[in-house]
């Protein structure tokens, strides 16, 4: 028994996460453009250990799929959380949630014991099989609004729940949006930070050269800032295609998020992960039916 225990512990240990506007609704991947052809800007080297961002609650674990097979992961989308008024567009009440409605989410996934994880985790157990904890959740936000500290990050410690977080790096500092010193906070209480470009551009639409210095750039950044590695990638506006998943591979990132809905995940669709958007007018109820 002491040799499983040791040997729980060791893949456990292993398995931590070494990781605008609204945004418009989700186009169809555009053709492929050239791949760009300046050297890659050089990945992260850390000058300090690395601490991981979350060590999963030890628990009975989820066996990895067989090849080919997709496991049932459910990764939520997040963005703006705030109280809209009436006359709001259909556009903001699809891109934001109700605090109190928030609040009533993250407390059902703890009840149902939910256990949230990192994309780094999700990674590691569908390439290495490494294993998770029962009912693994990732709980998603994306543009780094300040809503994402001043009401996500309270309810998820109070419900011993993790975020991960896909910040775009221009804005931080600024009005509406977190600051440094939130960041570095909500990293330190492992909160996962993760990368979401330098100012959210229609990465298809620009020059090659400019989307890898986005996409690259933005990573060293934040790397930079935390000392923590960023392996994962939300494409903005939900858009790429084959020459945008072969520029963050060139950056060194292991996975990507879409806007594309569903739960099921494969170990050959690393940089298209499925989400599912969570918005103003959904109920509980709702939000309950689309989960596993």
């Amino acid at each position: 028994m002491g040799a499983r225990i040791l040997f729980f512990i060791t893949a456990l240990a292993l398995t931590a996460c070494a990781p605008p506007p609204a945004p418009m609704a989700t186009p169809s991947p555009s053709a492929t453009i050239p791949l760009a052809t300046s050297t890659p800007l050089a990945t992260f080297t850390p000058t300090a250990p690395i601490i991981p961002t979350i060590i999963p609650t030890p628990t009975a674990f989820v066996t990895p799929p067989a090849f080919g097979q997709a496991a049932i992961i459910p990764i939520l989308m997040y963005h703006n959380l705030k109280e809209l008024p009436l006359t709001a567009s259909e556009l903001e009440r699809t891109w934001t949630v109700a605090p109190q409605n928030f609040e009533k989410q993250i407390a059902w996934l703890a009840e149902k014991k939910f256990n949230a994880i990192t994309l780094a985790q999700l990674v590691a157990y569908l390439k290495r099989n490494q294993p998770l904890p029962s009912k693994p959740i990732v709980i998603s936000f994306d543009d780094g609004w300040i809503e994402q500290y001043t009401v996500a990050f309270a309810i998820l410690k109070k419900n011993n729940l993790s975020g991960t977080f896909f910040i775009y790096t221009n804005p931080i500092d600024r009005t509406r949006y977190l600051s440094w010193a939130q960041i570095k906070e909500m990293s330190a209480a492992r909160m996962d930070i993760q990368a979401h470009t330098l100012t959210h551009p229609h990465l298809t639409a620009i020059a090659p050269g400019e989307a890898q210095r986005e996409i690259a750039e933005s990573k060293r950044i934040i790397e930079s800032k935390l000392n923590q590695p960023v392996v994962a990638f939300a494409y903005p506006f939900g858009e790429y295609n084959s020459a945008t998943i072969e520029m963050l591979k060139r950056a060194g990132f292991e996975s990507a998020v879409t806007l594309a809905a569903g739960y099921r995940q494969r170990a050959d669709e690393l940089f298209t992960l499925h989400r599912i958007r969570v918005s103003y007018d959904d109920s509980l109820d709702d939000f309950a039916k689309r989960l596993p």
